[in-house]
C-alpha cells in the first residue's frame, strides 16, 4: 500500500501526525503508550496506520500551551484544529516551524554539504584547521536562516566585491556578525578570530561556500557538523553526538509537554539539547550546557539559536568537577568523553564522590557521579557510557558500580549498537540513572539492542523505528507499570527484535565482578546467567522458514526435470568478437580522477576490481567522489545490466550492474561492457558468459606484463563469444539463475543452523533447555 493511496483512504502515519500536530515524532509514541485511549493503529506491512477522524477526535482534548501557540493560533487552541487545518498530506509551513524544525535531510542538501566539505573546503580555508571553515558554515546557516535582514547585508557584501582583499573584507564581515551574534546571546567565544584565519583562493571560491551553505535546510547544519567529525577523526572528547542516539535519550526520559529543567554537562555540539528541544514546554528557559571546549561551545550556541531555542550555556574550563553546584535540574543528558581524563582544577582531588573516588586517568565513573549530583531528588540522567565500563576490572570501577546498584540509582542499561559514530566503531551503552535517597525497585533492567539500527554507508543509524522499539520496552520500566514481571518484559522486547531481563539487585551484588553489561545477564558471558527465550525460539523459526523454502524450490526443480539435457544441441549457434557486440569503455585514466579526487565519506560510489565480488558489486564501496565532481564524469557512469570488468589487476569474475547501482562510476582500474542495442545477445547471458573459466583465462593470458596485469579495452575486444537464438538465451539464463537461487537458498539454510545450533548450545550449557 503505498503512501498516497493512505491518504486518499484518511489512514496516517505516525510521522504525518507529528508533522500536522506540529509536536516531534517522539511526542505521538508517548501518547500512544501513556493514552489508553489514544486510536488503535492498523496494519500495512510493516507499518503502524490510524485513523485520520480517529485521531482529530482525540487530538479535541488536548489544548497546546500558550508557548507553542503558532502566529494566528488563540489560546484554547486545540492540537485537533491544527492537525485539521495542515490536512492533504503535507504539513505547513507553520506546523514544522513548532516541531522545533524538521531535521530530516533531502538529497540536495546531501550534496550541498558534499559539496561544501570536499574540495571547496580545503580551496577556501587554506593553511587554517578545517574547524575554522565549519564555524564559517555555521554561522551562514545561522544568519540565512534566524536573521533574514542581517543576511541582506551579506548579500550586499557579495554582489559588490570581486577581489582577495575583498575576500579578507567579508570574512572579516561575517566574523564580527558571528561575534555579535554570540555575545547578545551571551556566549563569550571568540568565532571572529576563527573565520579569520581562512586563506581562500578566489574570490570565486569563499562566495561559493557562502552561498551554498545559505541554500541549505535546517537539518544541514547537524549534517555539516556530522561530516566534519567523519572528516577529521576527532578525539572521544570532540565526537559529534549522532541524531538517532540523542533523540532516544531524549525519549526515554523526557516527556513532551511537560515543563522540565534539562542539563548537558558536556554539550559537545549541542545535539542532545536540540533534542530534548520541543519535548519540553519552554525550553528558551530551561535549557542547559557545559563544556570545556570554547569552539564547540560556539558551535552549540548557533545550533540551538537555529532551532529558536536561547541555551543558558556555560565554561567550567576552571573547574570540571567542583565540590557544588549553583543549580539542580530535573533531567540530565550526556555524552561525556570515554574512557580519558580531560578534567582541570583541583576537583579531582576535593570532588564530592558519594559512590567512591573514581580511578585517575579514567573518568567514566566521575561523569555518572557528577551528573547524579546534578539532579534534583527524583531526578533523572541517561549518559552514554562505553560498553566496558560495565564490567571492567578497575577495583575502584568494580565498587562504584556496586555503590551504584545498591543505592538503587541505576535503573536501566541499553547496549547499542556498535559503527554508531563517524569517527570510532566503539560500542556504547545508555545508563538510566536516578537521583533517590533508597532504592526505588529492586532490580535492574538489561536491554540487548545491538542489533537495531539501519547500515548507512559505514556507521549504524538508529531510525525513529528503532526508538520506539526501545522506548517501548524501557519507558514502562521507568514509570513503573504496575503488575508487569521480568518475564513479560522478555517477551515484550522479543517483539521488538530486542533482548531485555530484570535482574534483582541481589543477584548483580552477588556477582564477583557486579557486572552491568547486559549481554552477562542475557546468556552470553556470565556462567548460570541462563539466556532468554527469544533468541533460541527466534533462530528455530529461521531454519523451518528456510526449510521450507528449500522444499518449495526442489519440488519446482523435481516438477521441471534437471533442466538440462546432454548431446548436442540445436542449431543456430553465432560468434562474433566481444567489440562487435558491446560498447567497451575503460574507466578515467589515473591523472583525470587521482587519488586525492576521491574520498571516503559523501559522494558517488567508484567501483575499483576489489569491489566486484561473486559476480556482483558491493552494496558499500569503500571509495567515492564528490558530487560535483562526478557530474564532469557522466561518460564513465553505469547502467543497471552494464558488465564491469577488472582492468588493472588479477582477473576475476565480472559483475553485473543492479538497479540501485545506476549512476555508479568506474575507476581507472576497471572496464564497463555495455551490449549494443541492436544485438540480439541477452546482458545476464553475456555476464554469465564472460564468467566462464575460458574466458578469464583468455582475458589473463592477454593482459600486459606490468607491475600489475593491465587488459587493454583493444585486446578485450578481441574476446571471441559463443551464442544461441536470444530464445536459448534466456533459457540458459533462466536455468543458471534457478541453481543460483537454490545455492543462496541451501547457503542460507546453512547459515541458519549455525545460529540454532549457536543458541541451543547456550541454553543447553546452561540448563535452561534439555534434548528429548
Amino acid at each position: 500500500m503505498q503512501l498516497e493511496h493512505h491518504e486518499q483512504v484518511g489512514l496516517v502515519t505516525r510521522t504525518q501526525i507529528a508533522e500536522r500536530a506540529g509536536v516531534r515524532r517522539p511526542a505521538v509514541s508517548n501518547w500512544a503508550r501513556r493514552h489508553k485511549d489514544f486510536p488503535t493503529p492498523v496494519r500495512s506491512g510493516d507499518t503502524e496506520l490510524f485513523h485520520e477522524a480517529e485521531v482529530a477526535r482525540w487530538l479535541m482534548n488536548r489544548t497546546i500551551p500558550r508557548s507553542q501557540l503558532l502566529d494566528g493560533e488563540q489560546a484554547g487552541t486545540t492540537y485537533a484544529d491544527r492537525f485539521r487545518r495542515t490536512g492533504g498530506g503535507r504539513p505547513s509551513a507553520e506546523a514544522k516551524a513548532a516541531g522545533s524544525g524538521d531535521l530530516r535531510v533531502g538529497t540536495e542538501d546531501k550534496k550541498a554539504v558534499d559539496l561544501l566539505m570536499g574540495r571547496l573546503a580545503d580551496r577556501v580555508r587554506g593553511p587554517a584547521a578545517m574547524a575554522d571553515f565549519v564555524n564559517l558554515c555555521l554561522i551562514v546557516m545561522y544568519v540565512r536562516h534566524a536573521e533574514p535582514d542581517r543576511w541582506q547585508r551579506i548579500e550586499d557584501a557579495m554582489s559588490a566585491g570581486q577581489g582577495a582583499r575583498d575576500a579578507q573584507s567579508l570574512l572579516r564581515f561575517l566574523g564580527d556578525l558571528a561575534q555579535d551574534t554570540l555575545r547578545r546571546n551571551g556566549d563569550r567565544t571568540d568565532m571572529r578570530s576563527s573565520l579569520l584565519q581562512l586563506e581562500p583562493r578566489s574570490w570565486d571560491d569563499l562566495t561559493t561556500a557562502v552561498r551554498t551553505a545559505a541554500g541549505t535546510g535546517v537539518g544541514a547544519f547537524q549534517l555539516v557538523w556530522e561530516s566534519f567529525s567523519a572528516r577529521e577523526r576527532p578525539q572521544s572528547s570532540e565526537f559529534c553526538s549522532p541524531v538517532g542516539l540523542a533523540s532516544l535519550s531524549a525519549a526515554l526520559v523526557l516527556t513532551p509537554g511537560q515543563k522540565t529543567t534539562v542539563l548537558d554537562p558536556y554539550m559537545r555540539g549541542g545535539e542532545m539539547l536540540a533534542a530534548a528541544y520541543g519535548c519540553i514546554e519552554d525550553a528558551r528557559e530551561t535549557i542547559y550546557g557545559e563544556t570545556l571546549d570554547g569552539r564547540l561551545q560556539a558551535v552549540a550556541s548557533l545550533y540551538l539559536l537555529h532551532l529558536g531555542v536561547r541555551p543558558k550555556l556555560a565554561s567550567t574550563r576552571s573547574d570540571r568537577w567542583p565540590p557544588s553546584r549553583e543549580r539542580s535540574v530535573d533531567v540530565v543528558l550526556t555524552n561525556p568523553p570515554f574512557n580519558m581524563s580531560d578534567a582541570p582544577g583541583p576537583g579531582r582531588r576535593m570532588g564530592n564522590w558519594p559512590y567512591g573516588s573514581p580511578p585517575q586517568g579514567n573518568d567514566n565513573f566521575a561523569w555518572v557521579q557528577y551528573v547524579l549530583g546534578a539532579l534534583v531528588p527524583g531526578g533523572r540522567a541517561v549518559v552514554v557510557m562505553p560498553v566496558k565500563a560495565g564490567n571492567s576490572v578497575n577495583v575502584a570501577e568494580r565498587e562504584i558500580r556496586r555503590a551504584l546498584v545498591r543505592s538503587g540509582a541505576l535503573e536501566c542499561v541499553i547496549t547499542l549498537p556498535s559503527h554508531l559514530f563517524s569517527a570510532t566503531p566503539v560500542p556504547v551503552s545508555l545508563w538510566v540513572l536516578r537521583r533517590v535517597e533508597r532504592p526505588v525497585r529492586d532490580g535492574v533492567l538489561f536491554v540487548d539492542a545491538q542489533e537495531l539500527g539501519t547500515k548507512v554507508r559505514r556507521r549504524r543509524v538508529l531510525r525513529d523505528t528503532d526508538c520506539d522499539a526501545i522506548t517501548t520496552v524501557v519507558r514502562p520500566w521507568l514509570d513503573g507499570e504496575p503488575g508487569a514481571d521480568g518475564e513479560e518484559y522478555a517477551a515484550r522486547a522479543a517483539d521488538r527484535g530486542l533482548s531485555a531481563v530484570a535482574v534483582a539487585r541481589t543477584v548483580i551484588l552477588a556477582d564477583e565482578d557486579c557486572s552491568l553489561r547486559p549481554a552477562d545477564y542475557l546468556g552470553n558471558g556470565n556462567f548460570g546467567a541462563a539466556p532468554g527465550a527469544a533468541q533460541l525460539r527466534e533462530a528455530g523459526e529461521k531454519v523451518a522458514e528456510h526449510t521450507n523454502a528449500l522444499r518449495l524450490l526442489e519440488q519446482r526443480w523435481a516438477g521441471t526435470g534437471s533442466g538440462y539435457r546432454t548431446g548436442a544441441g540445436a542449431g543456430g549457434w553465432d560468434k562474433a568478437a566481444l567489440k562487435d557486440l558491446c560498447e567497451i569503455r575503460p574507466g578515467p585514466s589515473y591523472t583525470r580522477l587521482p587519488a586525492e579526487a576521491r574520498t571516503a565519506g559523501a559522494g558517488v560510489p567508484l567501483v575499483f576490481p576489489q569491489d566486484l565480488v561473486g559476480g556482483k558489486i558491493v552494496e558499500e564501496p569503500q571509495n567515492r567522489v564528490p558530487w560535483l565532481t562526478a557530474e564532469r564524469f557522466k561518460n564513465f557512469e553505469l547502467l543497471p545490466d552494464d558488465v564491469v570488468c577488472v582492468r588493472t589487476g588479477a582477473q576475476q569474475q565480472p559483475a553485473l550492474v543492479s538497479g540501485a547501482q545506476a549512476g555508479w562510476l568506474l575507476s581507472s582500474n576497471v572496464t564497463r561492457v555495455r551490449v549494443y542495442p541492436n544485438v540480439e545477445i541477452d546482458p545476464l547471458y553475456l555476464h554469465a558468459y564472460l564468467g566462464l573459466r575460458y574466458a578469464r583465462e583468455w582475458m589473463s593470458h592477454r593482459a600486459a606484463a606490468t607491475a600489475a596485469p593491465s587488459l587493454s579495452s583493444a585486446a578485450l575486444g578481441h574476446l571471441p563469444v559463443r551464442f544461441p537464438p536470444i530464445a536459448q538465451q534466456r533459457q540458459c539464463v533462466i536455468l543458471l539463475g534457478e541453481l543460483g537461487q537454490r545455492a543462496d537458498a541451501y547457503a542460507s539454510y546453512a547459515s541458519a543452523l549455525d545460529r540454532l545450533r549457536a543458541e541451543l548450545a547456550e541454553h543447553l550449557l546452561h540448563g535452561s533447555v534439555e534434548p528429548l
